[in-house]
């Protein structure tokens, strides 16, 4: 996924370091941080226009996924840590999204929102009752779930105001 454009800022790369941990990672963007976490084989995680919205109001962070052997939760954990982030944005796609809800019950001032792009069908079963938006620590998450079958003049304006709603993105 490239972020270059003329409207853009540039996209540089930085690495981070982290105890045994290493990762890649591209910025691009200026603002609040957003951290979008999707699989080099999902180059369809988000469409055109969603992504418009985060690179006009965020300083994106898109990290190279992990080896596929790699457990996800604890690879985020350290990713954040390494970046030095808290209270940040966070756009998941695929196999991130448990991760990404598992890392906001862990450390909920590290993550500010969610937003989960979620392919087909889902069951709450999938993960058996653990996270409960009841949850008192989920429930001060505020979280988006969209399904990736809906067309972007549906998903957009969500999307928007959901960014919108803390101040940080424009709305569509």
């Amino acid at each position: 996924m490239s972020f270059s454009n003329s409207s853009r800022s540039a996209e540089s790369w930085g690495e981070v370091r982290t105890r045994d941990f290493t990762a890649r990672y591209r910025r691009s963007g200026a603002g609040r941080a957003l951290l979008l976490l999707h699989s080099a084989e999902s180059s369809e995680a988000l469409w055109p226009e969603v992504l418009e919205i985060l690179i006009s109001g965020f300083r994106l962070v898109v990290p190279d996924p992990p080896p596929a052997e790699t457990e996800v939760e604890p690879w985020l954990s350290l990713l954040l840590e390494g970046l030095g982030m808290s209270n940040v944005t966070v756009v998941a796609s695929d196999g991130f999204c448990i991760a990404a809800l598992e890392r906001a019950l862990l450390e909920p001032d590290r993550i500010s929102r969610i937003v989960l792009v979620c392919r087909g069908r889902g069951s709450e079963g999938a993960v058996d009752g653990a996270l409960d938006a009841t949850t008192p620590r989920l429930a001060s998450v505020p979280l988006l779930v969209l399904r990736r079958d809906r067309p972007a003049t549906e998903i957009v304006p969500l999307v928007a105001s959901f960014l919108a709603a803390d101040g940080t993105a424009p709305r569509a």
